[in-house]
């Protein structure tokens, strides 16, 4: 990323003014909307987040809604109306959160094994003839792709770039038999009936899909797993105000020091608690989420040069904005 100069500082605050006042037009509540992605049963989650999201309510003496989106991109356009105040989703979704100015990255989950990354996995079913990654890339072309909701980091984002990108491939659907788009839970599950040859999960997914579908997870096999993820982490609206977010804050980082809360915390997400976070854990996202825009333009052929390298220029000055946006507005967020 290029070096800023004061200048160039001053300028990129003034092109994110808009964004941070457009968040700041939320409709005025007399409670608190929490929203959270749901890669499982919708109805399922939710029963896991309530005894957390009423707890949170107790202690800012404020009502909170809970509100379950299937689709990232629902719940991204939700939090930039203001509609929702609070939110669980991937790191893929809340970049585009972050990047419209309607909120910041808070905390981070850890797990139960006190680990604050996971991986994004391949699974095929167990009778499969595939055993690798090289297996899916030299047989690709008769064989059916289950892969992620487009926003989903560990679905979608981190397998096409590391397991696809990384080995010359940037369009799926050019070396697939068919590539079709789910949630973990139903990847996971035509992987382990064999409707679709490989599929997209993480670790965490299966571990639920064990212990929700033990006969169809015992049909699976993983066969490549990627780098670690940071965990998905929790936003707020900038709009709310800084004495609500402390207390907001204080309540979610010492959640768990007791029996109840803890057993509370493993039934969410199969964790021991939260810490503290920001923006800062988006970037690695942001770098892959900017690659495979420079990617898509170099290898669009009907892009005449001069057009080619005028959006190539825009990609390099959106990442510069980003990396501003993620390292060092962060601390502002508090």
């Amino acid at each position: 990323m290029p070096k800023f100069s004061r200048r160039s500082v001053l300028a990129c605050c003034l092109a994110l003014a808009p964004a941070l006042c457009a968040a700041q037009g939320g409709a005025t509540r007399s409670g608190l909307v929490f929203g959270i992605i749901t890669p499982r049963a919708a109805e399922q989650m939710k029963d896991n987040w309530r005894p957390f999201v009423e707890r949170l309510g107790q202690s800012v003496s404020m009502a909170v809604e809970l509100r379950a989106f299937a689709e990232s991109n629902e719940l991204v356009a939700a939090f930039r109306k203001g509609e929702v105040d609070l939110a669980w989703m991937g790191n893929a979704p809340a970049l585009d959160v972050v990047e419209s100015g309607a909120g910041a990255v808070y905390a981070q989950g850890i797990t139960r094994q006190g680990s604050v990354g996971y991986n994004s996995v391949l699974v095929v079913p167990i009778e499969s003839p595939l055993r690798s990654l090289d297996d899916v890339l030299a047989q690709s072309k008769k064989l059916r792709f289950g892969d992620g909701d487009l926003k989903s980091t560990s679905g979608h984002l981190v397998p096409y770039y590391f397991a696809f990108q990384k080995h010359g491939v940037n369009d799926l659907a050019a070396i697939f038999k068919s590539v079709s788009h789910a949630s973990h839970q139903k990847n996971l599950t035509m992987a382990a009936k064999a409707e679709v040859d490989v599929a997209t999960a993480n670790n965490e997914e299966i571990e639920f899909f064990a212990h929700d579908a033990p006969a169809l997870a015992r049909r699976l096999r993983v066969i490549w797993e990627s780098p670690v993820i940071p965990q998905s982490p929790l936003l707020w609206r900038l709009a709310l105000p800084l004495d609500l977010r402390r207390k907001i804050l204080a309540f979610t980082t010492t959640f768990g020091r007791d029996a109840e809360q803890r057993r509370i915390l493993a039934e969410l997400n199969n964790l021991s608690g939260f810490r503290q976070s920001s923006n800062r854990q988006l970037v690695s996202v942001a770098d892959i989420e900017m690659f495979k825009a420079r990617q898509a333009i170099n290898n669009d052929l009907a892009l005449a040069a001069d057009e080619r390298a005028q959006r190539i220029d825009e990609v390099i000055r959106r990442g510069s904005r980003l990396d501003l946006l993620l390292k060092v507005s962060s601390a502002s967020a508090r």
